[in-house]
C-alpha cells in the first residue's frame, strides 16, 4: 500500500511512502491511488518520498492540473520541475525548497565489513517507520558499494548481486583515490546537512572503515550505532565516533539466531543473523533507543 500526506512548507509537498512500512508497493495499487483531499491543484506541488519511479509517474499524472510539479531531491534540498503549465516556470528549472531551522538528528551506522550494516540499516529504517508513523526518516548510503535501499526489496538475490557489483565505484583503488575520496565524502557531508533540515531523522550508512576522509561526515552526525561481527573490532569505531557522537547502540552481529541484551548505556546487544532478503523486524530495544531521538 501507499500512503500520501502533506508536509507544511512554502510549497505543497506531497510525501509518498510504503504503508505498512514492512510491505512492498505493488503496481496494481496505482489504479486506486488518489490524492489527499487537502491537496490543491491550483498551486504548485513538490513530490517527495523513497518510492519506486513508477509511483512518481502516476503522481505526476494525477497532479497534472497543477501550475507546476517538481520532484524533490533531498540531498541537495532542491526540487526539479518535471511538469509545467505556466510560462514563468519551465521543465528543468530548479526550485530551492525552504529548510527547517533546527536540524534533525543524524544517526551514523558504522562497523567493520561483513557485519551486516546494510541489512541492519534497512531493517532499522523499516521498523522506525512503523514505530514512528508520523515521522519522516531517510536512509542515506554514504558509500560506493553500489548497494542502494532498493537492493533489499528485490526477491531475485542473484540479480541484486550482479547489479550491485556492476554499479560499485571502487574509487579507493584509483590513482587519484585521495582526491576523489575527499570530494566524495564532502558531497555526502553536505547532503546529510541538507537532509537534516528536511526530515525528522537521517540514518547514515558510512561503510566499513573508519577512514580520516569520513571525519567531516562524522561531524555532521549527532549519534551513532555500531554493528560488528567481532567484539575486538568495536573499539576502533568507538574511538572514531569520539567525541562528536553519542553512541546509542552497539550490536554484536552473529550468524546464529540470537537476540539478547548484554549491556546498557549504551544499549549493547547480541543479534543475528543479518541476512539479505530477511525482513524480520528490528529488536524492540534498539527501535526504542533510536526512536527516542525523535521523541517517539
Amino acid at each position: 500500500m501507499i500512503t500520501l500526506r502533506l508536509i507544511e512548507a512554502e510549497y505543497q509537498i506531497l510525501a509518498a511512502a510504503p504503508y505498512p512500512a514492512s510491505e512492498f508497493i505493488r503496481p496494481g495499487e496505482l489504479a486506486t491511488l488518489t490524492l489527499p483531499p487537502a491537496l490543491r491543484l491550483d498551486a504548485p506541488i513538490i513530490l517527495f518520498g523513497q518510492v519506486p519511479i513508477w509511483v512518481y509517474g502516476r503522481l505526476i499524472d494525477l497532479c497534472g492540473a497543477a501550475p507546476w510539479v517538481g520532484c524533490f531531491s533531498a540531498p541537495v534540498a532542491e526540487a526539479v520541475v518535471v511538469h509545467s503549465r505556466v510560462s514563468d516556470v519551465a521543465v528543468g528549472d530548479v526550485v530551492p525548497v525552504p529548510l527547517r531551522q533546527t536540524p534533525a538528528p543524524a544517526l551514523l551506522v558504522g562497523g567493520p565489513p561483513d557485519s551486516g550494516k546494510s541489512v541492519f540499516s534497512n531493517a532499522l529504517l523499516t521498523s522506525l517507520r512503523q514505530h514512528c508513523g508520523d515521522r519522516t526518516i531517510f536512509l542515506h548510503r554514504a558509500n560506493w558499494d553500489g548497494e542502494g535501499n532498493w537492493s533489499h526489496d528485490v526477491a531475485n538475490r542473484e540479480l541484486v548481486k550482479r547489479l550491485v557489483t556492476g554499479h560499485e565505484r571502487r574509487i579507493h583503488q584509483l590513482d587519484d583515490a585521495q582526491t576523489r575520496m575527499a570530494a566524495f565524502f564532502a558531497y555526502h557531508t553536505q547532503a546529510v546537512a541538507n537532509l537534516r533540515r528536511v526530515v525528522d531523522l537521517v540514518i547514515v550508512d558510512v561503510g566499513g572503515k573508519p577512514q580520516p576522509e569520513k571525519v567531516p561526515l562524522v561531524g555532521q552526525c549527532t549519534d551513532a550505532a555500531i554493528i560488528s561481527r567481532a567484539p575486538e573490532l568495536v573499539a576502533p569505531w568507538l574511538e572514531f565516533c569520539q567525541p562528536a557522537l553519542k553512541v546509542r547502540v552497539i550490536v554484536h552481529s552473529v550468524l546464529e539466531d540470537r537476540c539478547e541484551v548484554v549491556g546498557h548505556d549504551p544499549l549493547e546487544m547480541v543479534v543475528g543473523p543479518w541476512q539479505r532478503g530477511d525482513r524480520r523486524p528490528m529488536p524492540e530495544p534498539i527501535v526504542r533507543a533510536i526512536a527516542a531521538l525523535m521523541d517517539c
